[in-house]
C-alpha cells in the first residue's frame, strides 16, 4: 500500500546496497531510522524484481547515487527519500526476547519446584517425628497431619493477600526474592528445632512462601505471554508444584530414614533461596499490561504518531539548503565517503526493540499500561461469575490433595502393611502422573482455547469438569482395596491415573484466571485464588483429622476425595460463562487505555503552554 503511495508497482524489489552508507550521509533519514529502533537486514544487491510480501523493502533513491546510474525523476527522489516502509519482525529480532522471556519462565519454574518441595517433607516420616517429640498415634493424626498443615493457612493465607496487593504495585521480581527468603528462612532453621512448637512456628512461617509466591509467580508470567500461549506457561508453573511435592516425597523417603528427618528440610530450601537470588539478579520486572491488545494498539498509534512526527521535521530539515532534497539532483553522483558508510553500517545493524520488549525508557514507559488495583475493581473482579466459581471449586477440589499430601503414605504404612518406601513410591507415581497430566492437559487444553471458529473456551471448562470428576475413581479404589496385587501393582496404576486425571485441571484453570481478569488485578485475584488453596491444603487435612477422630481414616479419607466429584461439577457451570468474563476483561483494559489518552490529551494543551513559557523566559 505505501508502495503505492509512492507512485511504484506493488512488490517491486530495491536494491540494498548502499542504504546504510546513504543514512549515514542523510542525517535526516538516520534519525528516523533511530526513532524505529529498526535493525536493518544484511544488505545484499539485487536487481529489480518481483518479490514477495513478506521481504523487506526500503523505498530509496540509493540507485541513482550510484555513479553511472540513470537519474531519478526529482519529484520520485525528493518523496521517497523522506519515507521507508517499516521493517517486520523477523525471527532472528525474537528469538532474544523468547529466549529472555523463556529464561525467565525456568528460573521461575525451578524456583516453585523446591519452594512447593518443602511442603510435604514431614509425611514421610510422620511416625519418626512422632517418636521424636514422644506423640502418640492419636496425636501423631492431631499435631502433625492436623495443625501443622493448618499452620501454613494461618500464616500463608493473609500473607499471600498482602502480597498479591503489592504485586499489583511494586516490582514482582524484588518481592519474589523478599517473599522467598522470609518463607524458606525458617524452613532451612527446621533443621535445629528442639521441640515441637518450634517446629509448629517454622512450618507457619513456611507458608510465607508457599502462599505468596503463586500471585507473583502467574502475575510475571501473565505480563509475558499472550491469552494464546498462557496455558503452556501456566502447564510449566503447576508442573512445578507437582514435580516439587513428589520431589520432596522421593527426598523425604529416601534421605529421611537414611539421614534423620530434619535433613531434606535443608536440601529443599538452601535451593529454593538461592534460585530467588538468581532471579532477582537476572530477570527484568516484565512490563504490566504488555501483552494486552488494547496496550499493544495504544503503542503501536504511539509510534505512527511519532513517525509522523519525525517525517515532518524531517521534511522540513530536507527542504533547507545543502540537505539532500535540496541536492537530490547534483548529489546523484557524488561518492559516499568511507567514514560515514562505517557509521551508518553500525547503526543500521543496531539491535531493534520489539513490540513486546520491556520498556526501557521514559518515552515508552509513557505509552504503557498505568492502571492501578484498587478496592473498587477488586470489588468488581469478585463479582465476575467465572471468578466466583474457579474460588469456589478451589476448596473441594483441594482437599483430597491436602489429604494425600499429609497422610497418605502413613495410611499405606499403618492400615495397608506396605513399607514407608512403598508408600513414598505410590504417592510419587501420583506425582508423576500428576505431571504428565499436567503437560498433556495444559498444552491440550490450549489448543483447545485457541480453536478457529469459536467454541474453545467452553470446551476447555467441559474439559477440566469431566477429568477432575473421573479423578476421585481411583482414589476411591486405592483407599478402599486391601489387596493391591502382586507388586502392588494395581495400587501403582491406579496412582498413577488419578495423578493424570486430577492435574488436566490446574494449568488451564489458571489460564483462564489470567485470562478474566485485567493485568492490575492478576496479583490480588491469584493471591485470593492461592488462600483458597491454603483453605483446602491445609484447612483440609484439620477437618479430615476431625473427621479421623469422629469416624476412623477409612471414612475420612473418602469423605475428602469425594471433594474431586464436587469441583468438577462446578467446573462444568464456566462453561456458561467464560465467555462473556473474558470479553468483559479485555474491554476492561481497553477502558483503560481510552481513560488514560484521554487525561494525557487534556494535559498536552497545559504542557505545551508550560513549554513556551520556559522559552519566551528564556
Amino acid at each position: 500500500a505505501r508502495a503505492r503511495r509512492h507512485g511504484l508497482p506493488p512488490g517491486r524489489r530495491v536494491s540494498l546496497r548502499g542504504v546504510g552508507a546513504e543514512v549515514g550521509a542523510r542525517r535526516a533519514v538516520t534519525a528516523r531510522i533511530g526513532a524505529e529502533r529498526g535493525r536493518f537486514m544484511e544488505m545484499t544487491p539485487a536487481a529489480p524484481h518481483s518479490r514477495s510480501a513478506s521481504q523487506v523493502s526500503l523505498l530509496s533513491d540509493v540507485e541513482a547515487a550510484a555513479p553511472g546510474a540513470p537519474a531519478r525523476d526529482a519529484r520520485t527522489s525528493d518523496d521517497l527519500e523522506t519515507r521507508f516502509i517499516a521493517l517486520p519482525r523477523s525471527r532472528t529480532d525474537s528469538d532474544p526476547i523468547d529466549r529472555r522471556r523463556w529464561y525467565a519462565v525456568a528460573l521461575l519454574t525451578l524456583t516453585s519446584a523446591f519452594l512447593y518441595a518443602d511442603q510435604n517433607l514431614l509425611s514421610p516420616n510422620l511416625s519418626a517425628v512422632a517418636e521424636e517429640f514422644g506423640l502418640d498415634d492419636r496425636e501423631k493424626d492431631l499435631y502433625l497431619g492436623g495443625y501443622l498443615q493448618l499452620a501454613f493457612f494461618i500464616v500463608g493465607a493473609p500473607a499471600s493477600l498482602l502480597i498479591g496487593w503489592l504485586a499489583d504495585k511494586t516490582n514482582r521480581v524484588r518481592l519474589l526474592a523478599i517473599v522467598v527468603a522470609i518463607g524458606e528462612g525458617p524452613c532451612l532453621g527446621t533443621y535445629w528445632v528442639e521441640t515441637y512448637w518450634q517446629l509448629f512456628a517454622a512450618r507457619a512461617l513456611t507458608g510465607v512462601a508457599v502462599g505468596g509466591c503463586l500471585p507473583l509467580l502467574f502475575s510475571i508470567c501473565g505480563d509475558l505471554f499472550q491469552t494464546n500461549e498462557r496455558a503452556y506457561v501456566a502447564t510449566f508453573l503447576t508442573v512445578a508444584t507437582g514435580a516439587g511435592i513428589a520431589l520432596g516425597q522421593i527426598m523425604a523417603g529416601t534421605v529421611g530414614p537414611a539421614f534423620g528427618w530434619r535433613l531434606p528440610f535443608v536440601l529443599a530450601a538452601a535451593p529454593a533461596i538461592a534460585l530467588a537470588l538468581l532471579t532477582y539478579a537476572t530477570v527484568d520486572e516484565p512490563e504490566r499490561g504488555a501483552m494486552e491488545k488494547a496496550v499493544q494498539e495504544k503503542k503501536r498509534r504511539a509510534r505512527e504518531r511519532e513517525r509522523e512526527k519525525e517525517e515532518k521535521e524531517g521534511t522540513g530539515r530536507l527542504d533547507e539548503p545543502g540537505t539532500s532534497r535540496g541536492r537530490s539532483t547534483e548529489s546523484s553522483s557524488a561518492p559516499i565517503p568511507p567514514d560515514a558508510r562505517d557509521e551508518a553500517r553500525r547503526e543500521a545493524r543496531a539491535p531493534r526493540v520489539p513490540p513486546n520488549a520491556s520498556p526501557t525508557n521514559d518515552a515508552m514507559l509513557h505509552d504503557g499500561y498505568v492502571a492501578k488495583i484498587d478496592l473498587a475493581k477488586l470489588k468488581r473482579q469478585l463479582r465476575v461469575p467465572s471468578n466466583a466459581l474457579i474460588l469456589a471449586q478451589g476448596l473441594p477440589g483441594t482437599i483430597p490433595w491436602g489429604m494425600l499430601n499429609a497422610y497418605f503414605v502413613d495410611y499405606l504404612h499403618a492400615q495397608k502393611g506396605l513399607r514407608v518406601e512403598e508408600g513414598t513410591l505410590a504417592v510419587s507415581l501420583f506425582g508423576l502422573g500428576a505431571v504428565v497430566g499436567t503437560v498433556s492437559g495444559g498444552v491440550y487444553g490450549q489448543r483447545v482455547y485457541n480453536r478457529e471458529g469459536g467454541g474453545g473456551r467452553k470446551a476447555v471448562a467441559t474439559l477440566m469438569g469431566v477429568t477432575t470428576a473421573l479423578g476421585s475413581v481411583p482414589g476411591f479404589f486405592f483407599l478402599n482395596v486391601d489387596e493391591y496385587g502382586p507388586g502392588n501393582v494395581f495400587l501403582y496404576a491406579a496412582c498413577l491415573a488419578g495423578g493424570v486425571l486430577c492435574a488436566v485441571t490446574p494449568p488451564n484453570v489458571r489460564a483462564v484466571l489470567l485470562n478474566v481478569n485485567p493485568p492490575e488485578t492478576r496479583g490480588t485475584m491469584f493471591a485470593v485464588y492461592s488462600q483458597v488453596d491454603d483453605v483446602g491444603k491445609g484447612g483440609g487435612p484439620a477437618a479430615v483429622a476431625g473427621l479421623i477422630v469422629a469416624y476412623g481414616r477409612v471414612a475420612a479419607f473418602n469423605v475428602a476425595v469425594s471433594g474431586w466429584l464436587v469441583c468438577g461439577a462446578i467446573l462444568l457451570a464456566l462453561r456458561w460463562h467464560i465467555d462473556a468474563d473474558v470479553e468483559k476483561a479485555q474491554e476492561a483494559v481497553a477502558e483503560e487505555v481510552r481513560r488514560e489518552e484521554a487525561r494525557r490529551e487534556e494535559e498536552a494543551p497545559s504542557s505545551r503552554e508550560r513549554g513556551a513559557e520556559r522559552e519566551a523566559a528564556e
